[in-house]
């Protein structure tokens, strides 16, 4: 009969699989009931349930734990227990550990669904069980359970097959940490790409850092961007190693002259250059050869050289024979033309040319070097030509680099279009000298800040035009022909003269005499706030149990602590000829004239040149290490800087080493790493940018155990001992060794959210421990937020408890390095973490005894919120009738100002001041600032703030800061603290492009200037010869707010292409300006 159960069970029927349609089962009374009918009832519901939960979710979807850990060398995949979403319904899943897993290609690992049939043979419950009934002891309906099983896709055991990871070589590539409720994320990715589409909303620049062996390599800065909907996040820079593989072009037989002295050497400029490699190069010879004439009359004697171009004479003691007497022939001379020749037998000398392949002495991109040609004589070169192109760098929708190559083309060439799956972050153009140009127009979100911004900005270029404006101004002025005009209105260095010699600045809009930074002073390692004494804010002092902060052994081991010394530097350096990046920092955007509409903002993101970070010393000291290890590896952004020997720990397990930042090294945040011989690593983050805000210094200021190399992974992130420090965790994957990773933590740990009924500065937490595992096994306690009454991973500070010298039951006081800000009435919490076992902590639980009160706890021990475990830090779990033992130590401060010298030294000659650092304001209940003083001079700056003194100062000077606030919020002042010196010029120099001239035709130039007491400016024009003549005052037109429009001339002036220079004179208290630059020639 058809129609059977699923299930196989003799005399089980179930017709709903073949009608989709159906909805429910009606009962009628006068109908005899089927046992198929309740079967159908089940089978229905299960339906609607499954339709209804496959909205939010799909089979093979993570709500809790199910973490994998590969291990790539063993070929093994371990499965962790967990929740996950198979059928229409959440199963859980026991722990497993797979074997000989392939580690190459692309493998499925999941789970199968188990279905098995229990009767009364295998369950004797099953039974009629109301006793005096006709059912007593009889059999009745069957059970089916279900249960699943880790399995990979081939495996073959029995069970539907649900795949949960996707390995690719060993790497997990897929799914979101749990809870992944699938259709919920798709649903609201799909709102934000169809709206906005692919986006970087923050970071992501690439850097070229040129080749390095065969690979041309990129870093791409740490940053936030969309694809497709789904955030990735980085929290370091990811180097991104391509290899080079330009497509080449067969340049045959290129014709060239020798230019060097016969027999010497001549250097080659090919035409389509850069060289790939050179096939070969043929050179003219020249020879004078003894032969002896042969016994024929008429006949042709043999040349000892082949491919003979040419006979020079012949000679035969004092006769030259003429040139109509003999013939080349093939690669012989032939006397057959008639006329006197050498007898028969007798010796004579022949001067000739002949073609002979030689190896260049030298090749390099655009050049060839050979030898021993004649001077005048041809060189023919073959070789293969690198083809520029266009490519893309790009982000796919798993955060990982992707590259898109282009179509090579000698001119005309145009980038690829960027795949429909891909962020396009950058294109790289390559010429194949060196480094690729890299401009980073890929798609950016704009805030309605920036829009409005961008908006206002609009408005101006519709009512001036900028440049355009300028050229109209020169044909009102002088409405007749030009032969040439120039404008510059100073936005950049690209209208100079760049092969010309010039020390003048440019600074958004404006022509300066140049400022050179003459002092370079960190100032003050430490944190630095106002004085302060603990003070406990919030507690639970009930304990009546105990929970063990690691119950599901995940034994990843603890990080190291690495603190670097600067971990921060406010000044970076930018590869360039000119002055103008150095002066722009000691000066904020200078006074224009009036009407004037350079575009500021437009020009700091589209014309930055690239920043790069200073080579500095840094002191790295490690701790957390085994005593007596060797430390093995020790690199920032993935370039080795260990110094050469050996370095080992001390009985402490602390070791202090230093070295030098690379050069050419991006600015931004850089990923240090360093790896002890016996397994102990740490990681932190550098950051070196002209302005760090107070988050990212927190960051590498207040965590110091950073996250660890991946080897668990939840969705195709790391997560083992450390998860990252924002809820979604970021992808770090890339060619480089461990490109980077976040500073949360995901071993097993506890978190207690709190809320403090007042906004304070929180010290640290107190707890006592009531087991202790393995001494050697530390604690970490982090603070962070919650989100959705959640704990997240986003770690405003850290600390470490050392647990050589805690006992059971002492309070243990954790605490950070400098407190931090918490505002009142919102929930954070704080978590601990370990990587032993039995590591337990005092908990107190609804309904317990405290055995130090004897009270029993008849209500919520803290009402705020339960405590909260996790096998990963993802996934929560709330245990409603718990909370955590403990204190929360706030800072009470005992003084509400302090002053902190921070430097004190001299200047010389200096005539500009800037200083940079980072200091956090929590409210407005607090303030900081720097002071310079000098004698009874005071002057206060804040932070970034430059000052340009009207003389050179010299002498003694004291940086100084000063922190005010109350008893219960203070500024923080984070280490590094930069005081830059500058000194000014006293002369500068510009040169324009050149531009057309003619016969005996008047220059003249106009421009808006400032020239206070003591300044100059002048004029001068050339003919591109260096032979400049000075341009005479011309008249002047006011502008208005210090502005003049003074115009200048010169009458006959005969060159067919010339420039013209600006050249300003001025000092400390006296500095010129000048803005919309306009020259013209009639």
């Amino acid at each position: 009969m058809s129609h059977e159960h699923p299930s196989g069970v003799p005399g089980a029927y179930d017709r709903s699989a073949d009608h989709p349609d159906w909805a429910r089962v009606v009962m009628r009374e006068d109908r005899i009931a089927q046992a198929a009918e309740i079967n159908e009832i089940q089978s229905l519901g299960e339906r609607r349930v499954r339709r209804i939960g496959n909205l939010i979710a799909k089979d093979g979807d993570r709500q809790e734990g199910a973490d994998i850990i590969v291990d790539t060398e063993a070929g093994t995949v371990s499965l962790t227990a967990g929740r996950i979403y198979v059928a229409g319904d959440v199963r859980p899943v026991e722990a497993a550990v797979l074997t000989d897993v392939p580690m190459t290609g692309e493998v499925r690992v999941g789970v199968r669904l188990i279905g098995t049939v229990v009767t009364e043979d295998d369950e004797p419950s099953l039974v009629g069980l109301h006793p005096g009934t006709e059912g007593e002891g009889e059999p009745g309906a069957a059970r089916v359970a279900e249960h699943l099983v880790w399995a990979l896709a081939d495996d073959e055991q029995p069970g539907e097959f649900i795949s949960v990871y996707v390995l690719r070589d060993g790497t997990v590539i897929d799914q979101m940490p749990p809870p992944a409720l699938t259709g919920v994320i798709q649903q609201i990715a799909r709102y934000d790409y169809d709206a906005l589409g692919h986006y970087i909303v923050d970071g992501c620049e690439v850097t070229p850092l040129g080749r390095i062996g065969t690979d041309q390599v990129y870093s791409i800065a740490a940053g936030t961007a969309n694809i497709s909907g789904f955030k990735r996040i980085r929290e370091t820079a990811l180097r991104y190693a391509v290899p080079e593989d330009p497509d080449l072009e067969p340049i045959a037989a290129e014709p060239h002259t020798f230019t060097g002295p016969t027999g010497g050497s001549s250097i080659v400029a090919v035409s389509r250059p850069p060289i790939a490699a050179v096939t070969s190069a043929i050179v003219v010879k020249r020879v004078t050869e003894t032969l002896v004439r042969g016994p024929v009359a008429g006949g042709t004697d043999a040349l000892q050289f082949p491919a003979v171009v040419e006979i020079e004479s012949i000679v035969q003691g004092g006769t030259t024979f003429a040139p109509s007497t003999y013939a080349l022939a093939g690669d012989g001379v032939s006397w057959a033309p008639g006329g006197a020749e050498p007898a028969a037998g007798s010796s004579y000398q022949v001067t000739y040319l002949y073609n002979v392949a030689v190896v260049p002495d030298n090749v390099t991109d655009r050049e060839v070097t050979v030898s021993g040609g004649v001077q005048g004589r041809p060189v023919l070169v073959s070789y293969t030509s690198k083809v520029p192109r266009i490519d893309l760098i790009c982000m796919d929708i798993m955060g990982r680099a992707a590259y898109v190559r282009g179509i090579s083309a000698r001119n005309g060439g145009l980038p690829p279009i960027a795949p429909t799956s891909l962020l396009k972050l950058a294109e790289v153009h390559h010429t194949w000298f060196g480094a690729p140009t890299v401009i980073n127009n890929g798609t950016r979100n704009y805030t309605f800040d920036q829009q409005r911004r961008l908006f206002g900005r609009l408005i101006d270029v519709l009512e001036t035009f900028d440049r355009s404006e300028a050229e109209r101004d020169i044909l009102a002025r002088e409405p007749v022909a030009k032969r040439g005009i120039f404008t510059d209105a100073f936005v950049d260095d690209s209208y100079r003269d760049q092969g010309a010699v010039q020390t003048a600045a440019i600074n958004r809009g404006v022509l300066q005499l140049a400022i050179d930074n003459v002092l370079m002073q960190r100032a003050g390692s430490a944190i630095e706030t106002l004085p302060w004494a603990e003070e406990v804010v919030v507690s639970q002092p009930l304990r009546t149990s105990s929970m063990k902060i690691n119950p599901y052994m995940n034994f990843t081991a603890m990080p190291a602590a690495l603190v670097l010394e600067p971990a921060a530097d406010f000044w970076t350096e930018v590869q360039t000829q000119w002055t103008s990046p150095v002066t722009r920092e000691f000066t904020a955007a200078p006074d224009t004239p009036p009407g004037s509409t350079t575009i500021n903002e437009v020009v700091e993101i589209q014309r930055k040149q690239a920043e790069f970070l200073r080579q500095i010393p840094i002191q790295a000291t490690i701790e957390g290490f085994t005593p007596n290890e060797n430390l093995s590896k020790l690199t920032f952004d993935g370039v080795d800087v260990k110094p050469p020997g050996t370095q080992t720990t001390g009985p402490d397990g602390r070791l202090i080493v230093s070295f030098s930042i690379p050069a050419n090294m991006p600015a931004g945040r850089r990923l240090v790493r360093a790896e002890g011989a016996a397994g102990g690593f740490a990681q932190a983050i550098f950051v070196g940018e002209g302005t760090v805000d107070v988050n990212t210094m927190r960051r590498v200021t207040l965590v110091t155990r950073a996250a660890p190399d991946p080897v668990q992974i939840t969705n195709i992130t790391v997560v083992n001992q450390i998860t990252n420090v924002v809820v979604n965790p970021p992808v770090n994957q890339g060619s480089g060794p461990n490109e980077g990773s976040g500073e949360g933590g995901s071993s097993d740990p506890l978190a207690q959210p709190f809320t403090l009924p007042e906004p304070r500065m929180l010290a640290g937490v107190n707890f006592r421990f009531t087991a202790i595992g393995n001494r050697a096994n530390g604690v970490r306690v982090q603070l962070s937020t919650v989100l959705n009454g959640y704990p997240t991973n986003e770690v405003l500070a850290e600390a470490f408890v050392n647990m050589q010298t805690v006992e059971v039951g002492q309070l243990v006081e954790a605490r950070w390095r400098t407190p931090v800000y918490l505002p009142a009435d919102r929930q954070y919490c704080f978590v601990v973490l370990t990587a032993d076992a039995e590591h337990a902590v005092a908990i107190a639980r609804l309904g317990d005894v405290d055995p130090v009160t004897q009270q029993r706890v008849s209500s919520h021990p803290y009402t705020v919120a339960p405590l909260f475990s996790s096998v990963n830090r993802l996934a929560w779990t709330a245990h409603q009738d718990t909370a955590m033992h403990f204190e929360l130590v706030a800072a009470r401060f005992t003084a509400t100002s302090r002053t902190i010298d921070l430097w004190t030294g001299a200047f010389s000659q200096i005539s500009d001041v800037l200083v940079r650092g980072t200091v956090d304001i929590p409210s407005d209940a607090a303030q900081a600032r720097y002071e310079l003083v000098s004698g009874s001079t005071v002057i206060a700056l804040a932070p970034g703030q430059g000052v340009a003194f009207s003389e050179f100062v010299s002498g003694p000077v004291t940086l100084r800061a000063v922190l005010t606030g109350t008893a219960k919020v203070a500024p923080i002042l984070y280490p590094g603290t930069t005081l830059v010196g500058g000194r000014i010029r006293t002369s500068g120099t510009y040169i324009t492009r050149a531009f057309d001239m003619g016969n005996a035709v008047r220059v003249a130039a106009l421009f808006a200037a400032r020239l206070p007491a003591g300044s100059a400016v002048a004029v001068h024009v050339d003919g591109t010869d260096n032979s400049w003549q000075p341009l005479s005052a011309a008249g002047s037109g006011v502008l208005g707010g210090g502005w003049t429009e003074p115009r200048y001339e010169r009458t006959n002036v005969t060159a067919l292409r010339g420039r013209v220079r600006i050249t300003l004179t001025g000092g400390p208290g006296a500095r010129p300006s000048i803005a919309r630059l306009r020259a013209y020639s009639v």
